[in-house]
């Protein structure tokens, strides 16, 4: 759904608040301890009315036009927060996740919850990031506050670039961005020639910086599958493709890459399918249609219809299985503190008396595919009760666990952790791979007749655990947003557990370098010396390839000048009647001197030079490239 000119105000009351991530850093706002992100889930979201047909539903908004980016505040205007996540919407009703954005709101009124049963606003940015409204649905100063708070975190027109490290910026360098997508102070190497900016803030111990670009910065690029570059590379019109742009020179440079794609997921945890009642389309294209007869079997199935078609959605579909998994925690081991205060111990025999082999303390286990038997013959300590007892510690558990899964192939890993419901370590199994669940049984009890697993047992470990819920979850690799719409918009398969648009990715941000710095240096022509020094191919034909190219595509048509050891020779000009001439296509077909491009290679005439190339000869090709290659 796309926004028309009729701004969204919803009213609505907070149903759940649940802090869920902390801001945890320590960069002098102390605010580490502090929520950053909440769960939440609004209730009586009341429908908002209007004369506007445009709209998903003609002249009313609803719940279900509430999408992520939008944001939310209390009717004071004292906590202001952004949609980030959704994970279910209805008519009057939504659950999602939220997060108070470079914690403005609690720096601003050191408070950025909110309480059950209080009263809310949903609303949105326009395209130049300011709070746009529909009647008066807030407290007496409150809209002040709103405008406030925007403008605060939009002042300057700054562009906020998050790194997973911390940078040396500080305010008022001069930034370029490196080839990692790394902000990094101008003039540092491999780092591009062309300024981003001046850093006018830092914040999570310099890991988010804020810029005051010299130029436009284009955040979220329509066409996000065209930006196939790298931090640092260049874009260029696209002469093949009208409208397009290019990596590939010969065009004029329009934009930089400034930092990495992040992929923008949806992660789907409906128990369901879609149905012959349901109409599904994903980024404008119909992925199903029930009602015309389309029907998948299962999740996989789902799954797999629409990887067919990725190259009309640009989106991708996996299916991850939760692992299933078993552990001490809740249960309580058969020897509480027996051995220095570690709660699970096997006693497998009097020292002196071992078991014969088979008839150490033993369970089974199994991954639903295999089975193995886990025997604990390997005691790693004695203790002294006036008979002295061996007996199998943790890590010797551990390794008796480890070896049986190995020898029998099981898709199970074990792990020793340090156990909240019992004293010391304990071990925790889990499924991996094709693994469909884990089953224990006891087949021989420890020497003071306590069985392995189960009910009262020495490990703490129940006796099966099957897999989780599985998640289909769909991907698009370039960042753009994933759009899911279709009917019914209630009540069907979408809109709930997971099935909701997504834009929690990022499209690479793009600096106009038409002219750097907003009218200051224009694209001029530069002599390049980076195709000095080529080594010849030897030739013994008309047409052979001399092995030389030019890296760049000439300025403006400008001239270019081929010398062989130094000497200049004559260029052909769309036709092979000079000494040498440039080609695309191997050779068939000599380039006119204006269009030569970069990549063309050189060809050789031997019978018009009147020699051929040999393997010592060195070539160079002489010309201007742009002042932004």
């Amino acid at each position: 759904m796309s926004l028309t000119l009729t701004p969204i105000t919803l009213s609505a009351t907070i149903d759940t608040f649940v802090g869920a991530d902390l801001y945890g850093e320590s960069d002098g706002l102390g605010l580490g301890s502090q929520y950053l992100t909440y769960n939440i889930s609004l209730k009586n979201i009341n429908p908002q009315n209007h004369s506007d047909s445009s709209t998903r539903e003609p002249l009313q908004y609803n719940g279900l036009d509430i999408q992520s980016g939008m944001f939310i505040s209390d009717t004071g205007g004292g906590t202001i927060l952004k949609i980030v996540s959704i994970s279910d919407k209805g008519l009057g009703s939504l659950s999602c996740v939220v997060e108070d954005v470079d914690m403005m709101s609690y720096r601003l009124n050191s408070v950025n919850s909110m309480a059950a049963e209080e009263s809310i606003v949903v609303f949105a940015l326009n395209p130049e990031g300011e709070p746009v409204f529909a009647g008066s649905p807030f407290q007496v100063t409150a809209l002040q506050k709103i405008l406030s708070r925007f403008s605060l975190n939009e002042k300057d027109d700054r562009v906020k670039f998050s790194h997973a490290l911390s940078t040396n910026l500080s305010k008022g360098d001069i930034v370029a961005v490196d080839n990692t997508g790394k902000l990094v102070k101008y003039g540092t190497a491999n780092s591009s020639d062309t300024k981003i900016g001046i850093v006018v803030d830092v914040y999570k111990g310099s890991k988010d910086i804020f810029v005051k670009p010299f130029n436009d910065i284009v955040r979220n690029y329509s066409a996000a599958e065209k930006l196939t570059g790298n931090p640092g590379q260049v874009y260029y019109t696209d002469p093949s493709n009208l409208g397009d742009v290019t990596t590939a020179t010969g065009g004029k440079a329009v934009f930089m890459h400034l930092n990495s794609k992040i992929a923008t997921t949806a992660e789907i945890t409906s128990s369901t399918n879609p149905g012959a009642g349901d109409t599904i389309t994903i980024n404008g294209v119909t992925v199903f249609d029930g009602p015309n007869g389309d029907s998948v079997a299962d999740t996989a199935a789902w799954a797999s219809s629409l990887n067919t078609q990725t190259s009309s959605t640009n989106v991708s579909a996996a299916i991850t299985q939760a692992p299933g998994q078993l552990n001490a925690e809740g249960n309580t081991m058969a020897y509480p503190g027996t051995i220095a205060g570690q709660d699970m111990v096997i006693f497998t025999n009097v020292q002196g008396s071992a078991p014969a082999a088979g008839a150490f303390a033993a369970c089974t286990i199994s991954d639903g595919n295999n089975t193995a038997t886990v025997e604990f013959n390997n005691p790693d300590a004695t203790v002294n009760y006036g008979t002295i007892y061996e007996y199998a510690g943790p890590n010797a558990i551990l390794a008796a666990f480890n070896t049986a899964i190995t020898n029998g192939g099981l898709d199970i890993t074990a792990a020793l952790y340090t156990s909240s419901s019992n004293a010391g370590q304990a071990i925790e199994l889990t499924t991996t791979g094709s693994a469909t669940g884990i089953t224990l049984a006891n087949t021989q009890a420890d020497e003071f007749g306590i069985n392995i697993v189960g009910s009262g047992n020495a490990t703490g470990l129940s006796t099966s655990a099957t897999l989780g819920a599985s998640t289909l979850t769909l991907t698009r690799a370039s960042g753009g947003s994933i759009e899911i719409d279709g009917t019914p918009l209630n009540g069907g398969y979408i809109n709930q557990s997971g099935v909701v648009s997504s834009n929690s990715g990022r499209v690479p941000y793009l600096l106009m370098i038409e002219s750097e710095g907003g009218g200051g240096v224009a694209e001029t022509g530069v002599a390049t010396r980076s195709d000095y020094n080529q080594t010849a191919s030897v030739t013994s034909s008309d047409g052979d390839t001399t092995g030389a190219t030019i890296t760049y595509t000439p300025f403006s048509d400008s001239a270019v000048i081929v010398k062989v050891n130094g000497l200049q020779i004559n260029l052909g000009d769309g036709a092979k009647d000079q000494a040498a001439y440039f080609s695309a296509d191997g050779g068939t077909t000599a380039k006119s001197v204006s269009d030569i491009a970069a990549g063309d290679t050189l060809y050789w005439m031997g019978s018009i030079s009147g020699y051929q190339l040999e393997a010592d000869d060195e070539i160079d090709v002489v010309y201007d490239k742009s002042s932004n290659d």
